[in-house]
């Protein structure tokens, strides 16, 4: 059995040892689902008892939000813009982004997105697409967009779409990665123009995202 380097034998922070059973359980998340990330298997795992998991994370389910709270922080730091970039770029950059990072770990993002898990981890999957359409349209509205529930709502709209086509993707591989991503851009400015609904202002728009303007 694998496990992470530091986790059985030695004395670790509170703050390092719960990071130390979070590895473990990322480690099993990776060869399986989050079915298989059971208190009992991430005890044996990072060989320590049961109840050290307990002590930190109280139950079950709690321990599972805490394993996929993590998941999602992990993503947001890869998918954060990069504030040197054109508004233009950071969206390239940032689907590019995704779509590695979802084939990378399928698994550790499906578990977060489609996860019957109650309420808390509905509001862990809808607090991950808050952050990215607030960054998204931080960078639409620097650019230029006015802020409408339209722009709002297509910010959300295009996220739901990016997700379930790169999932579908990930099911049934039917084109390159490359028009995926090209895929996936084109109709992030497609949705912004509907929302603009203005052939104009959507020019000036993309000049400025693009870096032109």
């Amino acid at each position: 059995m694998v496990r992470p380097p530091g986790v059985r034998g030695t004395r670790l922070l509170p703050s390092d040892r719960r990071g130390q059973l979070l590895a473990a359980a990322r480690h099993l998340l990776e060869r399986g689902t989050i079915d298989d990330v059971r208190i009992e298997t991430v005890a044996a795992e990072a060989g320590v008892s049961p109840g050290l998991l307990f002590h930190y994370f109280g139950s079950q389910r709690g321990f599972r939000h805490a394993v996929l709270r993590a998941a999602a922080e992990e993503l947001l730091d890869h998918l954060r813009p990069d504030p040197s970039l054109a508004p233009g770029e950071q969206l390239r950059a940032g689907v590019e982004t995704f779509v590695e990072y979802v084939c990378r770990h399928p698994d550790v993002y499906l578990a977060i997105t489609r996860l019957d898990g109650g309420s808390d981890m509905r509001t862990l999957h809808r607090s991950t697409r808050a952050t990215l359409a607030g960054w998204l349209t931080e960078g639409l509205t620097t650019a230029g967009a006015p802020a409408t529930p339209a722009l709002t709502m297509a910010v959300a709209g295009w996220l739901a779409y990016m997700e379930e086509v790169v999932l579908t993707w990930l099911d049934q591989p039917a084109m390159d990665r490359a028009d995926l991503v090209n895929l996936c851009e084109r109709t992030c400015y497609q949705i912004v123009m509907a929302a603009l609904n203005d052939s104009e202002q959507y020019e000036r728009l993309t000049d400025r995202v693009r870096g032109r303007g």
